[in-house]
């Protein structure tokens, strides 16, 4: 009889701090478009590491970090509207385009659209 409350009592504990777990199917397609976001964010953050973008940031008066963070910040579609620029653009206009970017950005924090670069103060 001893045996059986103890049992009976150790399996309500067990119930009571037992945690509940839940799973849904994860499709190969957005497992996918996932991977595919990361890949182009990690192209476009080794681009910025270059000397010649950081040349080019440096002279309109962006920081590095604050590229990098404003990167690591964008949505999914953010990042493919940026690589399909790249992708589109000349050989040479790479270095513009992600600097465009970057500046259309920081005119988008001026207007107090966004709050990407701290540094910016809204008109």
């Amino acid at each position: 009889m001893k045996f059986i409350k103890i049992l009976s009592l150790a399996t309500l504990f067990l119930l009571v701090n037992s945690t509940f777990v839940s799973a849904k199917v994860v499709s190969s397609e957005s497992v996918m478009q996932i991977q595919n976001t990361t890949y182009q964010k990690h192209q476009i953050l080794k681009m910025v590491d270059t000397v010649e973008v950081q040349d080019k940031l440096v002279k309109l008066g962006v920081n590095k970090v604050d590229a990098v963070n404003r990167i690591n910040n964008m949505t999914p579609e953010e990042i493919q509207s940026l690589n399909t620029q790249l992708n589109e653009a000349p050989a040479g206009g790479i270095v513009g385009t992600v600097v465009t970017v970057l500046v259309v950005v920081a005119v988008l924090d001026l207007m107090g659209l966004t709050d990407v670069y701290p540094f910016i103060r809204p008109i």
